[in-house]
């Protein structure tokens, strides 16, 4: 059986992305032997014997033995020194000079190890170990012609020589020459047809050319002759995640996992794809997972905080995240996920200050800033968020959204000609902003130019065809007008059609039902809406007044007294002043017209 040579020339990854491939290590014997076990095993009867050629005698094996101890412990300059001694017991032996060789090509000590192989050449000039070695020196010093030379000696010498076309390979690799590196792979297949090497290395290099698929065909029958190498699975599971073939990358991890399982970086590689697919649940297990073998360890907490805000388990993320930012106070990440978690949990106070320990941090966030001006509008911070957002203008002025929210803010004072002022500067940096172009319209709608903002939801609806508030208000303005009821009513179905469950598209047709004297239709509508939208005023003001054109005065002042509970009206309390004089009109009729008729002469 032909020995297995350590030839000491490390070849390149050819993938960088291979970084999951556990290096081999040398084995270390459960034991150590002293030297004097080692002398009494050369002289045992069992004691396998050491070829002439070799070593050749036992003084020389002795220390040999004790070079490979210190090699084993990593005493590369004792492993030379007992190399050295041996051969100087024993000057003929080639395999102690070709150890050495490579012991001192390890070591960096190139000169050293190439006197040596020439020694070797002068006894034996076809020596395929001391090729293989001269081609591994000739390719560290970059002599990348010269090993090609060396190499293809070795094979012509010996055609079954399988590390002089894997070497040669690596070479023309080096060179760039991806095709040489092709054939020469081939022509090791064509000598030794079952090469796990061969067929795993062309995989590697059609990986590296980004054929993806023929890389993974390689690497698939390399697995049928070699079913529990871990290398091979992980080239065979990043070919499969470089064609973005997400399942068999994964289901190839997991083999690899069970062969390696407390390999982190595995784990985390898992993780990672689970999480590119948004399959928040599988990577939370995965990171969960090493979140329990380091316990003591926050690495991984960031990551399941933001996995669990995925997955909406606000309070969990809150819950993570409050003690990691006690210890990563400057953590950006951290402290937006927080504060957007709070949010989320109704704890504005919180999320507000953590938004400011954001900008603080980070003068240039956008996000921070934005996120402190809609939290201090949520808090009824009015003029505080108004100037935020007047702030925000100056800070980012290319930013359209930053003229979307000061309109906002001016549209709660009811400044609809300051909203109108700050939509259309909006539009000046972005004219085809769907949002500001809508909010204009509905600014100009405020201020009484009907016709104009017609015309500019009309546009909205050319910018965005599916744009579902433009067809509502259009038909809502129509409706409210009196006018063009069948375009109004079609135009709110359109809206329907894009949110068959908005309650506010439902008053509108309701609405329109009503304006058509459809009565009993905008009762079935404006009821469907109420239960969508419990707490709209003005839904329980339309209800109001359908129940009042029905003369069902009783439910009209119901839903009047709901919408004022709501939000106060003059006008609605009128309405609801005008419903309870009816009532009370009616009972008095009714009254009155119980009592029996008294009789003359009586």
């Amino acid at each position: 059986m032909k020995r297995c040579r350590k030839y000491l020339f490390c070849l390149p990854v050819w993938c960088a992305a291979l970084l999951l491939v556990s290096c081999a290590t040398i084995e270390k014997p459960d034991i150590l032997k002293t030297p004097e076990d080692i002398v009494d095993d050369v002289f045992a009867e069992d004691t396998v014997k050491i070829l002439p050629s070799q070593v050749a005698t036992p003084t020389a094996y002795y220390f040999y033995q004790l070079g490979n101890l210190a090699i084993n412990s990593n005493r590369f300059d004792d492993a030379i020194r007992f190399y050295q001694r041996a051969l100087q017991i024993d000057p003929t032996s080639q395999y102690l000079r070709l150890e050495l060789a490579n012991l001192f090509l390890s070591s960096g000590q190139e000169m050293e190890a190439e006197k040596l192989v020439q020694e070797v050449f002068t006894k034996d000039p076809t020596s395929i170990d001391a090729l293989m070695i001269l081609g591994s020196i000739q390719a560290g010093q970059k002599k990348y012609q010269d090993a090609v030379a060396t190499y293809q000696k070795a094979i012509e010498i010996d055609p079954q020589e399988l590390d002089g076309y894997i070497f040669l390979a690596d070479v023309y690799n080096r060179l760039g020459d991806k095709q040489r590196v092709l054939e020469t792979l081939q022509k090791l297949l064509a000598a030794q047809p079952n090469s796990v090497n061969a067929i795993y290395h062309i995989g590697k290099v059609y990986l590296e050319l980004k054929e993806y698929q023929k890389a993974v065909e390689y690497f698939q029958r390399a697995l049928e002759f070699s079913p529990d190498d871990y290398q091979i699975y992980a080239g065979l599971a990043l070919a499969y995640e470089l064609q973005q073939d997400y399942a068999h990358a994964l289901e190839n991890y997991e083999i690899m996992l069970s062969m390696n399982p407390d390999e982190d970086r595995l784990v985390e590689q898992i993780y990672k794809i689970h999480l590119y697919l948004k399959q928040y649940e599988e990577a939370l297990q995965y990171v969960e997972m090493l979140r329990e073998r380091d316990p003591g360890n926050d690495r991984y907490d960031l990551q399941a905080a933001i996995l669990r805000y995925e997955l909406e388990q606000y309070d969990e993320v809150v819950n993570i995240l409050r003690p990691y930012v006690e210890t990563h106070p400057k953590s950006i990440d951290a402290l937006t996920y927080l504060a957007l978690s709070l949010e989320r949990a109704e704890q504005f106070e919180e999320a507000l200050s953590s938004w400011r320990t954001v900008f603080e941090l980070d003068p240039k966030s956008y996000e921070a800033r934005m996120r402190i001006g809609l939290l201090l509008d949520r808090l009824d911070y009015d003029d505080e968020a108004l100037r935020v957002f007047q702030e925000n203008r100056d800070m980012f002025p290319d930013e359209p959204e930053v003229y979307l929210f000061l309109g906002f803010a001016y549209n709660q004072r009811k400044d609809y000609r300051a909203a109108l002022t700050a939509f259309e500067q909006g539009l000046q940096k972005a004219p085809k902003h769907v949002a500001l172009n809508f909010y204009r319209g509905a600014a100009l709608e405020r201020l009484g130019n009907f016709d104009e903002a017609l015309a500019v939801f009309q546009h909205v609806i050319e910018l965005q065809a599916d744009y579902a508030n433009a067809y509502n208000y259009i038909g809502y303005m129509l409706a409210e007008k009196g006018i063009r009821l069948d375009e109004a009513q079609e135009m709110v179905q359109k809206a329907l059609s894009f949110e068959p469950d908005n309650g506010a598209f439902v008053d509108s047709l309701g609405w329109v039902y009503y304006q058509k004297g459809m009565i009993d239709d905008a009762i079935r509508e404006l009821e469907r809406a109420a239960t969508l939208l419990k707490s709209d005023p003005t839904i329980h003001e339309h209800l109001g007044d359908a129940y009042s054109k029905k003369e069902n005065f009783e439910k009209a002042a119901e839903h009047y007294q709901k919408s004022l509970e709501l939000e106060k009206k003059d006008e609605v309390q009128k309405k609801l002043d005008a419903v309870n004089a009816k009532i009370k009109s009616a009972s008095k009729h009714r009254s009155s017209d119980s009592q029996p008729t008294q009789q003359k002469g009586q």
